[in-house]
């Protein structure tokens, strides 16, 4: 890794005058008798990253999916770029510049890497029926795809077929569609997992130098202490559906209540 906690000291937000990109106001969500998400009010901003962490059964994917439409509320608000969009439905949010990126890599195995993130952009463009035709020729999208394969280190890939890429690879190609969507704030639910120990901190650094160069703030959920450490702005430990801590990585980890419930106990 080049520079350890780059963006907590060049790119965090330096006044608090700015409007949050994304604000939650008491979210909350209910499976039957079990509330999952209790009363969750958080400002995210976009040009920060923010990590968020919590023992299994937190409400970290709850909320998240909240956020990207995947599940509806059972109260409260979510409000994007100025707009309440409690009630709108997923794709609408996509193209409003709320994008979420997932688990399991997104991605089409029969595709190549550069077909793969060129998909993205003409489905930004609503030309995702010429995938199949002369695509090459479309000197617009083929320009943006080399762009996006050169920002996400993937051009030795480019004509390789997904279903052959190591792990870590998929992990960012996913990232690097997402970003073909020209998001304002992505969500990622733990960018890292099943990435090696070795590869995570070169996905991290992927990720997040090309989120500093868009300007793109980021919202990801992780396990791996030590990536939350060095990549996040802010710190967000939930606890039970509710806020635990919301403050700098140093604030958060020294606080005694997230090392009780938390970080003690793993996450």
């Amino acid at each position: 890794m080049s520079t350890q906690n780059t963006r907590n000291t060049a790119s965090a937000r330096s006044s608090g005058s700015a409007e949050p990109i994304l604000r939650t106001e008491n979210v909350r969500k209910e499976f039957g008798s079990l509330v999952a998400v209790d009363g969750v009010s958080l400002e995210f901003y976009d040009d920060e990253i923010v990590g968020i962490i919590g023992p299994n059964g937190a409400g970290k994917t709850t909320f998240t999916n909240l956020l990207s439409g995947a599940l509806s509320l059972t109260d409260g608000t979510i409000v994007f770029d100025g707009d309440d969009i409690s009630d709108l439905r997923r794709y609408k949010r996509v193209r409003r510049g709320l994008v979420r990126s997932f688990q399991i890599p997104q991605i089409y195995d029969e595709l190549t890497v550069f077909e793969n993130v060129q998909a993205s952009v003409l489905s930004r463009k609503g030309e995702n029926n010429r995938l199949f035709t002369l695509t090459h020729r479309d000197s617009d999208s083929v320009e943006e795809t080399e762009r996006l394969l050169e920002m996400f280190n993937l051009e030795a890939h480019a004509d390789e077929h997904t279903e052959h890429l190591p792990h870590g690879v998929r992990k960012i190609l996913d990232v690097a569609m997402s970003f073909a969507l020209r998001p304002k704030l992505m969500v990622l639910d733990e960018p890292t997992s099943g990435v090696g120990s070795r590869e995570k901190n070169a996905v991290m650094e992927t990720i997040t130098d090309a989120a500093v160069e868009r300007n793109i703030g980021l919202i990801f959920i992780e396990h791996d202490m030590e990536l939350i450490r060095t990549y996040s702005d802010r710190i967000v430990a939930l606890h039970e559906g509710r806020v635990l801590a919301d403050d700098d990585p140093a604030a958060v980890m020294n606080s005694e209540e997230v090392n009780q419930f938390i970080l003690e106990g793993g996450v």
